[in-house]
């Protein structure tokens, strides 16, 4: 499944210094009452002679859940496992860095191979980077149960079912700008787009959405560092709005209690996060990250309970996440360089490298409950 992520403004501003030869090993993971979620990772990065450099990265995906996916019986717990890799090569000459890189992930349902390439050209005597980004995902939904995806009465459009599956395709891209306005403030915007089009729905839920959707964000960061304390101020927002391209005016939500747009889709929604860097000592530095976001409801968002005649649209959805959602998520997370274990026996193997460790508490209003994310790494350079 290709994400709506693209490379625009990422330049870093923390505090610890990243090899250019390094090896990463990561441990994430994600409880909450009905789910669990168990992701282990490999991330490698190598310099070549010529300007030229690799990034790639392996992981697996654990998912152990209630959901009526797993059977016809109803909620049952069953476990499953998506698996990824991805390779990315970058070349640089003169002011310009260009990325091409690739990413394939596989489960019993959902097959994805994403297509990506970027290009970064550096301005105003390298204190500004202007950043354009392109890409493709092409998927393929399955139906892991018996039987076939629900569609409406007389639908031609595509449902997974049996050996059949589904085609989805994206396309998304980006334009960021960084720019450094003194040695301690860099201030960062960008847009964001994923255009899609194909088998959106879930082939689990009783519910059919549009063929196509087009997804976008403004985004807008400030970073101060503060030398005297060793203190770094990152401020970040992200504004987020989704439309059906072009017209659609055979649509309607059928519904006398509540006026629908004619746009199927309609969401919006804003995040906003904080995050506070502090050094202590020269081996350690602690991060905490505090984060809001709201979202309205989508147009087709059908509540059969408030309004029990929704279900006879031509799309309809009862998905908690394209509700109205407001979610807080804390996080606490540490940097620590092993350089004190130097010429310890055993662990002094380690005294080259960086270990991570942070816990984070995810809040949210949906049917979903509260969660907790606990995340460990350890990078060596070499």
């Amino acid at each position: 499944m290709v994400l709506f992520v693209c490379p625009v403004a990422v330049v870093a501003v923390g505090v610890t210094a990243q090899a250019d030869n390094q090896v990463t090993v990561r441990g994430q993971y994600y409880r909450e009452p009905s789910t669990r979620v168990v992701q282990p990772v490999v991330e490698i990065a190598k310099d070549l002679p010529g300007g030229i450099d690799i990034r790639a990265h392996s992981l697996l995906d654990a998912i152990t859940s209630a959901s009526a996916a797993s059977g016809p019986s109803g909620d049952n717990i069953f476990t499953e496992y998506r698996s990824e890799a991805g390779f990315s090569a970058r070349a640089s000459w003169s002011r310009w860095r260009v990325r091409l890189g690739y990413k394939y992930s596989a489960e019993s349902d959902y097959w994805s191979h994403a297509f990506s390439a970027s290009a970064t050209l550096r301005t105003w005597g390298d204190t500004g980077a202007l950043i354009l980004s392109l890409g493709g995902g092409f998927d393929q939904v399955g139906r892991r149960i018996q039987g076939t995806a629900p569609t409406p009465a007389g639908s031609t459009a595509c449902a997974p079912g049996g050996r059949k599956t589904c085609p989805l395709e994206t396309m998304f891209g980006g334009i960021g700008y960084s720019q450094v306005l003194s040695p301690t403030i860099l201030v960062q915007g960008g847009y964001e787009f994923a255009y899609q089009e194909g088998y959106i729905s879930s082939p689990y839920r009783m519910e059919m959405l549009p063929d196509k959707r087009l997804r976008n964000a403004l985004l807008a960061r400030v970073a101060k560092y503060f030398p005297g304390s060793g203190t770094g101020l990152q401020v970040h927002y992200r504004y987020y709005w989704d439309l059906y391209p072009g017209e659609h005016s055979d649509w309607e939500m059928p519904s006398a209690q509540v006026v629908r747009s004619k746009d199927p889709w309609g969401v919006k929604s804003g995040t906003y996060e904080l995050r506070v860097f502090q050094a202590v000592g020269p081996d350690l530095e602690v991060r905490l990250t505090g984060r809001y976001y709201a979202q309205g409801e989508a147009n087709i968002r059908c509540d059969v309970v408030a309004d029990p005649g929704c279900q006879s649209s031509v799309y309809s959805t009862n998905q908690p996440q394209l509700a109205r959602i407001y979610t807080g998520f804390v996080e606490g997370k540490l940097y620590w360089e092993a350089r004190r274990w130097r010429g310890v026996p055993f662990v002094g193997w380690f005294s080259e490298g960086t270990f991570e460790l942070s816990y984070g508490r995810y809040l949210q209003t949906t049917s979903f409950a509260d969660a907790h994310v606990l995340q460990t790494a350890y990078s060596l350079p070499f």
